[in-house]
């Protein structure tokens, strides 16, 4: 909750924060469809829902993530608790803890929610397998729920569709061992879809927009990035559990294998290929993935190196992990929260730059899509008024990698976000002075410069390499304040 309301909110949280303030199904849905933001309306929905009932307040316009991660969290302990001891239980919930996929607990995105309505259909799914130490609750409810929690993840983020493929891998594994299908649990799975064709529009509309010039296209490079920095330090030691365990299996207890059913083991081993399934998916046409679309990875690492430990057997080494994660929690979350703190620090000095830069009535030229937002919402009325962020998609596609974050923003150029967003031309009024936000280097720069600007720095000092943050940065590295004045 500390970090959540002392983060600075950035750029990608206000995209989610002001396609919500449309305030109505129909707006959310028209700025979707004007490529405002390339997800599907659930977080939009909650974000909007928050806000109304506690302000727009970084705490509120987070909290939908933080209840996402909190569902994360619950299901594990009781998908845990119902094969192992509370434990192994405390362990999982501390491994997930201890992993990056908990920062998404404090950034309004879809990724906390993609999280927890992944693991939560997980858990649902096991209520209705055979368990010996555990009751079982109505297949009904459970299915019920299960569907409900999958048609969420779908909601929440596109790549919420990989949280059918370990359910249907682990419902085909004891429909094997059984030799009969479980009809109701299919209809469950196929009644969770349908919203998948309803987005159908806005997905066509994001690959053909996005697509193109996307920051995040498809490499194989998403699987070190998913397992060592999203998973980040919990990778070796859960490595370290299974070969351990690989090497004295015969002399390992046998007390929580037999507990735990062969389909949700199936389906577990599915999880920990999320990252894998991710990148067939996007290079089979979606044409776009980050590592945080894989983020229910994380919970796979968790179950499995909970239910190691319980295997190995002894009490003794499930205490010591539960004792090491929740140190390691502590100390992690500290870390995590100097670097915003200087985060936060540096960017009020950005904010002071432009600020004392600036003359009454001068234009505030924005180049960098990541800082004009949060700039807007956390400056001056008088600053408000002055900024402006040209976009021209002919000259960014001749010199940068990437136009993700222009898209966002032309999408919603109209009545979604409150910056005016316009061609250059449009925004640049020849003749005066301005101040300039940006890379001098990149397509706005070099435009202002041949077209008879002057650009010369600002001596006020920022600590520009503290912006990056935790996953979260505020300004890219080439970012810096500039006097513009015609020759």
């Amino acid at each position: 909750m500390l970090l959540a309301h002392g983060k600075v909110l950035w750029g990608d949280e206000f995209v989610t924060y002001w396609v919500g303030q449309q305030r109505s199904f129909h707006g959310i849905w028209s700025a979707l469809r004007s490529g405002a933001d390339p997800n599907p309306p659930l977080m939009h929905v909650l974000s909007w829902w928050s806000t109304s009932l506690f302000g727009s307040n970084a705490l509120a316009i987070r909290l939908p993530s933080i209840a996402g991660v909190g569902l994360a969290v619950a299901s594990l302990w009781f998908l845990v608790r119902r094969y192992a001891s509370r434990s192994a239980a405390a362990a999982a919930c501390l491994a997930l803890m201890a992993t990056r996929g908990f920062d998404y607990s404090y950034d309004a995105r879809s990724y906390g929610l993609l999280l927890g309505f992944a693991l939560a259909s997980l858990f649902c799914w096991t209520r209705t397998l055979p368990a010996p130490q555990a009751k079982s609750s109505s297949d009904i409810v459970s299915i019920s729920l299960m569907a409900l929690f999958l048609a969420a993840d779908l909601s929440s983020n596109y790549y919420g569709v990989m949280a059918f493929f370990p359910i249907a891998a682990g419902e085909l594994a004891l429909s094997w061992q059984h030799k009969r299908l479980r009809w109701p649990v299919w209809a469950g799975l196929g009644l969770a879809s349908l919203p998948l064709f309803g987005y159908l529009p806005l997905i066509h509309g994001n690959i053909a927009e996005f697509g193109p010039h996307a920051w995040n296209k498809p490499s194989l490079s998403i699987l070190p990035e998913s397992y060592f920095l999203l998973v980040e330090g919990v990778f070796w030691p859960v490595a370290f559990l299974a070969l351990w365990y690989g090497v004295i299996r015969k002399k390992a207890t046998t007390r929580s294998e037999a507990l735990t059913p062969v389909a949700l083991r199936v389906a577990l081993a599915v999880l920990l290929l999320y990252p894998l399934l991710g990148f067939a998916i996007a290079y089979g046409g979606a044409g776009m993935i980050s590592a945080r679309c894989v983020i229910p990875v994380c919970g796979a690492f968790a179950l499995t190196g909970a239910f190691l430990l319980e295997r190995l057997g002894s009490r003794r080494l499930l205490l010591g992990s539960v004792a090491f994660l929740s140190l390691w929690v502590i100390a992690r979350e500290s870390a995590c929260g100097i670097l915003l703190l200087q985060q936060r620090h540096a960017f009020f000095q950005l904010r002071n730059a432009v600020e004392s830069a600036q003359a009454p009535g001068e234009p505030v030229f924005v180049a960098d899509s990541l800082v004009v937002m949060p700039l807007w919402w956390y400056s001056s009325a008088s600053l408000r008024q002055q900024l402006r962020f040209p976009i021209d998609f002919d000259l960014i596609h001749r010199s940068e990698a990437d136009d993700s974050g222009e898209q966002n923003l032309w999408g919603g150029r109209h009545g979604v976000f409150p910056v005016p967003i316009d061609r250059p031309e449009a925004l640049l009024a020849p003749g005066s002075e301005a101040i300039f936000l940006g890379n001098p280097n990149g397509w706005l720069g070099r435009s202002m410069t041949t077209n008879g600007w002057h650009l010369q720095a600002d001596a006020v000092p920022v600590p520009w390499e503290n912006l990056g943050g935790v996953f979260t940065p505020l300004v890219h590295p080439e970012t810096r304040v500039w006097f513009a004045s015609p020759r």
